[in-house]
């Protein structure tokens, strides 16, 4: 049965390989490196999961792009291919699968999302949602079994993400002292995709904001994605006793630090402090060594001061810069479109849209809102901007006016059911898996802090957060007695 089924990868890319050949040479030198990598990862599923978690981090924009000559992008393909050699393998060596309340949750949020298909006023739009939430549950199923089979595969997880993130912080580095590798914000377009630091002149006068991305596409999205990572690195601290690999995690929860300075983000910063809050309350992070480091990084950033930094983080920016004045506007403009339809919503980046419709209905505006609501339509004729794109600043407003009351119960479901998970495992894992349970549980908490203050549904993090929770728990309960503990079933 093994000797048959390791055939399987094979067969598939010959198959993969095949059609390539009829449909061109590019095509067919595709299929040849899907087959390759199929056969890779069916021997170690982990290169898969690496290559999924690095196309959703550092390489987010390369990957999101369409392959030359071939009808994919590089993250769909990692997907496929991944899941294509993990289902095989699974098959063939009677692998179980990762469960956890985690799932049925996950799997009923993407139903909605399938479902909002019937509200939604843009087809075009609702595809790539569901296209969009279907790799994110990918992702998720992935990290729950390729991490979950056992200790060791899971370790190699938290060291993927924790490199990936780090790789992605080198990136910003070099956004933030390349000049070639900045944009003025306005340069990305409509599509908002590009590579580089964003450069903001017009909304402080006489100061230029460099805002760094690290490959993650938007500034916001790369300091809520660190704030998800940077608790691993406390467990990885832990685990790898040796000073050499306690002195390369150390620097790497070093840059990932000055990655979320560098992004400008006051969101990442909170939630980065609600999950340092966190592990201090749970006695995994000494409070005197914290306020030193935090006392001495404040110094340091002070002398150093980038331009805009104190500025950006200041009240006056808060009252006066960038989008921030217009923020209110798209939470009261959210909770009228959540009134108008609570139970279905809208549908797939359908906010935007319905916010200026909003505003359209609104017998007077703030005269900056009424130039902001002009300027952003002026630049949605021209191809410049997109309303599709606009969010509305906090994740439970955004949720409930794209996918109705249904879309943010799921959602809700999916999110206790992780928490629920660690907790779990805190209170009856082995001290290794409590303490990854404590970090990973601070991971989450400061991330859905970001949720409040911004966009966050479509980051990777939570997707893979959720994933970690399920391998967690799998391996936490198997790993004692292999049947669970106090009656509770892997």
């Amino acid at each position: 049965m093994r000797r048959i089924g390791s055939l399987i990868p094979a067969a598939v890319g010959g198959g993969l390989f095949v059609a390539a050949a009829v449909a061109g040479p590019t095509v067919a030198a595709g299929g040849i490196l899907a087959v390759g990598l199929m056969a890779l990862i069916y021997v170690v599923p982990a290169i898969g999961l690496a290559f999924m978690l690095f196309t959703s981090t550092v390489l987010q924009v390369p990957g999101s792009e369409q392959v030359t000559g071939l009808p994919l992008s590089l993250n769909k393909i990692a997907g496929i291919v991944t899941l294509a050699a993990w289902g095989a393998r699974s098959v063939v060596n009677r692998v179980p699968i990762t469960w956890s309340p985690v799932m049925p949750a996950l799997l009923s949020f993407v139903a909605v999302v399938v479902l909002s298909g019937f509200v939604t006023a843009n087809t075009t739009e609702y595809v790539q949602g569901m296209t969009l939430y279907i790799q994110l549950a990918a992702l998720t199923i992935m990290v729950a079994n390729i991490g979950g089979e056992n200790d060791h595969a899971l370790n190699v997880t938290c060291v993927t993400l924790s490199t990936a993130m780090t790789a992605s912080t080198l990136l910003a580095f070099a956004e933030f002292l390349l000049p070639s590798l900045a944009i003025e914000y306005e340069d990305a377009g409509a599509s908002g995709v590009s590579i580089g630091a964003q450069i903001d002149s017009g909304s402080l006068e006489g100061v230029e904001i460099k805002r760094v991305t690290g490959g993650l596409e938007d500034a916001n999205w790369f300091g809520y994605t660190l704030v998800g990572v940077l608790p691993i690195n406390l467990y990885l601290f832990h685990r790898f006793a040796t000073t050499g690999a306690r002195l390369v995690i150390l620097a790497m929860a070093g840059l990932q630090s000055m990655g979320i300075v560098l992004s400008l983000t006051r969101s990442a910063l909170i939630g980065f402090a609600v999950a340092l809050i966190w592990l201090v309350i749970r006695r995994r992070l000494p409070l005197g060594p914290l306020v030193a480091a935090a006392i001495l990084g404040g110094i340091g950033i002070a002398a150093w001061n980038p331009a805009g930094l104190e500025r950006i983080y200041s009240i006056s920016y808060a009252e006066t810069g960038g989008s921030t004045p217009i923020r209110s506007y798209y939470l009261w403009g959210g909770i009228s479109l959540i009134q108008e339809r609570p139970l279905f919503g809208y549908g797939y980046s359908q906010f935007g849209p319905n916010l200026f419709d909003w505003f359209r209905r609104q017998p007077r505006l703030p005269p900056d809102v009424a130039a902001y609501e002009s300027e952003t339509l002026r630049r949605a004729a021209i191809g410049e901007d997109s309303l599709a794109l606009i969010n509305a600043h906090n994740m439970v407003v955004q949720v409930w006016v794209e996918f109705g009351l249904l879309g943010l119960l799921t959602f809700a479901a999916l999110c206790a059911l992780l928490l629920r998970d660690l907790a779990l495992v805190r209170r009856y894992g082995a001290p290794p898996h409590r303490l990854l349970a404590d970090c990973l549980f601070a991971s989450t908490v400061g991330f859905l802090a970001c949720g409040a203050f911004g966009a966050v549904m479509l980051i990777k993090m939570p997707w893979i957060l959720a994933g970690f929770a399920a391998a967690l728990r799998r391996v936490a309960f198997t790993a004692d007695a292999g049947l669970g503990v106090r009656g509770i079933s892997p």
